[in-house]
């Protein structure tokens, strides 16, 4: 085994979680910058963003419920493939309002904006 191989999974795992923390802090920032600046179309992207996001979590935990075969042994690469290949239809079904959610929201919150001016 060879274990700079292990040392960067580490390293690897620890930057995605870094990268998610910074991008939690700068989701609720672009939110509130959008409001603000009363920006309608900084505002569905966020809002398309937080759909993003629920999306996410949505489709990990449903994931998680599957269980996992052992006739074909998965290693690191296969599991990193998949979660970039996860991120990109997340991402896409995101783009394409396939829950509405994203929408519904940047609904409500451009009421507000309008309400304000």
């Amino acid at each position: 085994m060879d274990i700079a191989k292990i040392s960067n999974m580490n390293i690897d795992n620890s930057i995605s979680t870094t990268k998610k923390a910074a991008e939690d802090t700068s989701f609720e920032a672009k939110l509130v910058n959008a409001m603000e600046k009363k920006d309608s179309e900084a505002l569905k992207n966020v809002c398309q963003e937080f759909e993003g996001i629920l999306l996410q979590m949505m489709y990990k935990q449903m994931k998680a419920t599957v269980s996992k075969s052992v006739l074909i042994p998965k290693d690191s690469g296969t599991e990193y493939f998949e979660n970039m290949l996860d991120d990109k239809v997340i991402e896409n079904a995101s783009k394409t309002n396939s829950l509405g959610l994203g929408e519904m929201l940047y609904k409500q919150l451009s009421k507000q904006i309008k309400a304000d001016e």
